[in-house]
């Protein structure tokens, strides 16, 4: 048997046509075999973190430089300006309405249980430690928990509560949106978040990042909820009797580490900050090109700044927040304030354990107070911690089922409509849209290479690249029909690569036999530059919709002052570029077509290029706004962008592309359904649309884009 095998195996490849020379390729890929595109997926990641490390130096440098108080003033005040632009606009203050829902005496310290609304019915469910001894005013502490699912109930926070409060501090452990009582998308019929299939404790930075993604559109982030619920609850504990109002602090671990650093640079009525194991999830992040951690933390000069950090976290990020702290301790000693600042590292895990509940209590003693803590008493015996239940604010424990009110989404879905009923009509559109996106207009290297030719019968295929930015290369593949005269031509941008056999029978093989020079590309890190190739267009989980690689081309892109959408566009107009450089392309007949995400890039394109004489989109969003007015949606993050809606949605593009054709087929909505016509008509008048066509109809209508 194994010999017959081996002599059908070798049948077979006598009969298969090898090429003189050189490997054998496959027939529609075109980087494979070259060695020089042997890292074509790291190809944009690599681009970006250029970026980022170019920016991160020119921060340092910018800090560097800075000599004098009077200097130091002038940069904190333009870096405050800047972190509030980041963050964008705070809502008006509002009451807070507080209500103690219980209260658990326990040694040496209350609990009491409390929600107050930091928005109108936007609910904030705390716990407070009140001490038992001592007598009031007392000094306050601020902790925003972590990325945990339990939020305030969270082991280590509440021995955080119950250690401060036996030494004379009120604690305020509240719960941050997406996490304990406050998960934005419970779904009382599973008994857990929506977006998060394994119910994980994590299921915190999805609900950050997909309620992130909606809120960058219309120009804020998750940070800003997150931050404002800090500020109200400074608010919460200046309106207490038993509060000091001038010795308050902040302290969190983690995700709530950011917070600490965060709130403790926007408001100055922090006096201490003692952030702890510092970082969290991109969408808790603000920072943006100009902007960075480290300017962040130096707002904070130079109130008292204790940064703890742990062993058990990797050892790269404890050793490059080291070399942050530095930069900040500079500030610090050009103000003449060098004791202020310190950064210490505790033995232990990521969290919040004994070793820095110590340590942030001497460090807030000798600032509130100007003492030394004696080491012998810092020690204490761990007490039991209560379940969740026992903590709870709510009847339920959750306040979606307890109180209903407001969620991240549905305040978001509102500024959405508020932006759509203020938005500008179409004076100089196609500038803004070009701005929004972060459009490069400078000229496209190009330099074309074919890296190989082969007869295809009906056609030639060209396999080739170009080059849009010296560091970025697009693969492409060219059918060039064999006929002669000046031929109409199209780029073809497919969401899921160049090469899907769907694509190449359905349409690229269809155009180029109806006598079309079709080019078919793959925009930096799309199909053979992906990372994750192959990709589906819809992700089977929102842990991979939330942490894939295009989520972190959008976040990489938003701290470089780009945007993704805006880079791939580029690759789209550099093959046109390509196209009209062709002398058997007739320029006038130019067409874009794309397919889901690659329908919407090829909107961008003709309305800011009138090259492209004609336009077409399968199965692409209809609008930014129904992803903003739909709690579940299903579009990747790449085709965001920062404030879009504040400036235009996608039929705006449509406007710009008139009276050239645009023909639009089965477009869909947030969760890729596709739209009766009648929906998708009201949207686009100007355009020819086809809803629930098939392939074939599709085709045929791509082949008559121009006439013959």
């Amino acid at each position: 048997m194994r010999s017959s095998a081996f002599l059908l195996a070798g049948a077979l490849l006598a009969q298969q046509p090898f090429p003189p020379g050189g490997p054998l390729r496959p027939d529609w890929n075109v980087l494979y075999g070259h060695m020089e595109f042997a890292h074509a997926q790291n190809m944009f990641p690599s681009y970006l973190r250029a970026l980022a490390e170019q920016e991160r130096q020119h921060r340092s440098n910018a800090l560097a430089a800075l000599s004098t108080p009077a200097e130091i003033r002038e940069y904190q005040r333009e870096m405050r300006t800047r972190l509030r632009a980041a963050l964008g606009d705070f809502p008006p203050r509002t009451p807070l309405n507080p209500q103690t829902t219980g209260i658990l005496p326990r040694d040496g310290y209350i609990v009491e249980k409390l929600i107050f609304e930091s928005r109108p019915r936007y609910y904030v469910t705390a716990n407070v430690y009140v001490p038992r001894k001592g007598s009031p005013p007392y000094p306050a502490v601020l902790a925003p928990v972590g990325h945990w699912g339990m939020g305030k109930s969270f082991v280590e926070y509440q021995r955080l509560g119950m250690y401060l409060a036996r030494r004379g501090y009120i604690v305020l452990i509240y719960d941050v949106p997406g996490q304990g009582e406050r998960r934005q998308y419970f779904d009382p019929i599973l008994n857990r978040s929506l977006i998060d299939p394994g119910g994980s404790h994590w299921h915190v930075t999805l609900e950050h990042g997909y309620a992130g993604a909606q809120a960058i559109l219309t120009g804020g982030n998750y940070a800003s909820y997150l931050v404002w619920d800090g500020i109200r609850a400074l608010d919460y504990l200046e309106q207490r009797p038993d509060v000091d109002k001038q010795r308050l602090a902040c302290t969190g671990t983690s995700g709530g580490g950011l917070q600490a650093e965060l709130l403790s640079a926007v408001d100055e009525r922090i006096k201490i900050s003692i952030p702890v194991c510092y970082g969290g999830c991109n969408p808790d992040n603000p920072t943006r090109p100009g902007l960075s951690f480290t300017d962040i933390d130096a707002l904070i000069a130079p109130r008292p700044l204790l940064m703890i950090e742990a062993t058990g976290d990797p050892r790269a990020s404890v050793i490059a927040k080291q070399e942050r702290h530095q930069e900040v301790a500079h500030l610090y000693g050009k103000s003449g304030y060098p004791e202020k600042s310190r950064y210490i590292i505790v033995d232990g895990p990521h969290g919040y354990v004994t070793g820095m509940y110590q340590a942030a209590y001497s460090w807030m003693n000798r600032w509130f107070f100007g003492t030394d803590v004696p080491q012998h008493t810092l020690a204490e015996t761990l007490s039991p911690t209560e379940p969740a239940e026992t903590l709870n604010a709510t009847a339920s424990g959750e306040i979606t089922m307890s109180l209903g009110g407001e969620t991240v989404f549905t305040l978001n879905r509102a500024h959405a409509a508020r932006l759509a009923a203020e938005r500008a009509n179409n004076n100089d559109l196609a500038a803004r849209i070009q701005t929004a996106i972060a459009l490069d207009p400078s000229p496209r290297p190009l330099r074309p290479r074919t890296l190989e030719s082969t007869d295809q019968g009906s056609f030639v295929l060209e396999k080739l690249i170009y080059y849009t930015e010296p560091e970025i290369y697009i693969p492409a593949v060219l059918l060039r029909p064999k006929k002669h005269g000046k031929l109409p031509a199209a780029v073809f941008v497919a969401e899921e690569g160049k090469a899907t056999p769907a694509l190449l029978e359905n349409y690229l093989k269809p155009m180029a036999e109806a006598g079309f020079l079709v080019l078919s590309i793959d925009p930096r890190g799309m199909g053979e530059t992906d990372p994750e190739a192959p990709r589906s267009s819809r992700p089977t989980d929102f842990k991979k919709f939330v942490h894939d690689s295009e989520s972190g081309f959008f976040y990489d892109s938003l701290r470089a002052g780009k945007t993704v959408a805006g880079m791939r566009t580029r690759d789209i107009l550099g093959a046109v570029d390509y196209l009209a450089a062709r002398p058997e392309v007739d320029p006038s007949r130019i067409a874009a077509i794309g397919d889901g995400m690659g329908g919407l890039l090829v909107l961008y394109a003709a309305a800011l290029d009138k090259r492209i004489t004609a336009a077409a989109a399968t199965g692409t969003l209809i609008s930014y706004a129904s992803i903003a007015a739909s709690e579940i949606y299903t579009h990747r993050f790449g085709a965001f962008g920062p404030a879009f809606l504040r400036d235009f949605d996608l039929p705006d593009l449509a406007t710009l592309i008139a009276p050239r054709t645009l023909l639009l087929h089965n477009a869909v909505d947030a969760r890729h359904r596709v739209l009766d016509t009648e929906t998708v008509r009201q949207a686009y008048p100007s355009a020819s649309i086809t809803q629930g066509a098939a392939a074939k109809q599709i085709a045929a209508r791509y082949t008559t884009l121009f006439p013959r």
